[in-house]
């Protein structure tokens, strides 16, 4: 799996810097596609300035803390999502490495399998495969549960910030009734948000937040079953193929 990867990732990367190279250092247009680089990165910072300026204000207005507000809506940003994915490849990068070397050092003369390297190409075989699609399915499911469990967090603070025990009261209901209804009928929407009597007296921010967690629960509940299956299927052909691949005769 370790040199697949690492031949994808020198592929990208070399495809990457040949096309900067073409483009912003050695292209007959080089300074345009400069400035216009420099103008993307520009609206981009002013852009997130304005929305961190207004989600401050936002936030003090509901007398939250920003500060432990933004902690947890920082969960699951696009930088963090690209972290754990990161994260993700290398682990598993090295604990193929270390499993491979120990089991199949092919250069030092110690496969446990006499005979030749069949299994290790069995092995092999069956560590890729569906390997990407199996890695997103996992990457995304767990996300959304971070996703949703940031949401619960932030709606306990704007809930602790109100002022008074009925408002408390008035968007705990607003809550209950949400889990209510995705508990009958396993969909949440914007649409059915609405429907209800004290939506417009209800913080936008904490109906998105509403939002955000049942979609995630969905979202959990449908991939989670579809990465057990995968990883028992993998695992059940995998002990298939080595098993009749020892019994055959040659």
């Amino acid at each position: 799996m370790f040199e697949m990867f690492l031949t994808i990732m020198a592929a990208l990367i070399a495809a990457i810097y040949g096309i900067s190279q073409s483009v912003f250092m050695n292209g007959p247009h080089r300074n345009y596609y400069r400035l216009g680089l420099l103008a993307v990165i520009i609206i981009i910072y002013v852009l997130y300035k304005i929305h961190h300026t207004a989600r401050r204000r936002h936030l003090e207005r509901l007398h939250v803390e920003p500060e432990g507000y933004v902690y947890y809506e920082k969960y699951t940003s696009l930088l963090y999502r690209a972290g754990y994915l990161i994260s993700y490849f290398i682990q598993n990068i090295l604990f193929d490495y270390i499993y491979m070397w120990r089991n199949f050092n092919f250069c030092k003369g110690l496969d446990v399998y006499d005979g030749g390297v069949g299994d290790y190409y069995i092995k092999f075989r069956h560590t890729w495969y569906r390997y990407l699609k199996l890695t997103r399915y996992r990457h995304k499911v767990s996300l959304k549960k971070l996703q949703g469990y940031a949401a619960d967090v932030k709606n306990r603070m704007i809930e602790e910030a109100l002022p008074t025990d009925e408002e408390k009261e008035m968007y705990q209901a607003f809550s209950e009734a949400a889990k209510k209804y995705f508990d009958e009928h396993h969909t949440l929407n914007k649409k059915v948000l609405k429907s209800f009597p004290s939506y417009n007296s209800i913080d936008w921010y904490y109906r998105k937040n509403i939002l955000r967690n049942y979609k995630a629960i969905i979202c959990v509940r449908k991939y989670q079953p579809m990465i057990m299956e995968m990883v028992r299927q993998k695992d059940a052909w995998s002990q298939k193929d080595i098993n009749e691949f020892r019994k055959k005769e040659f």
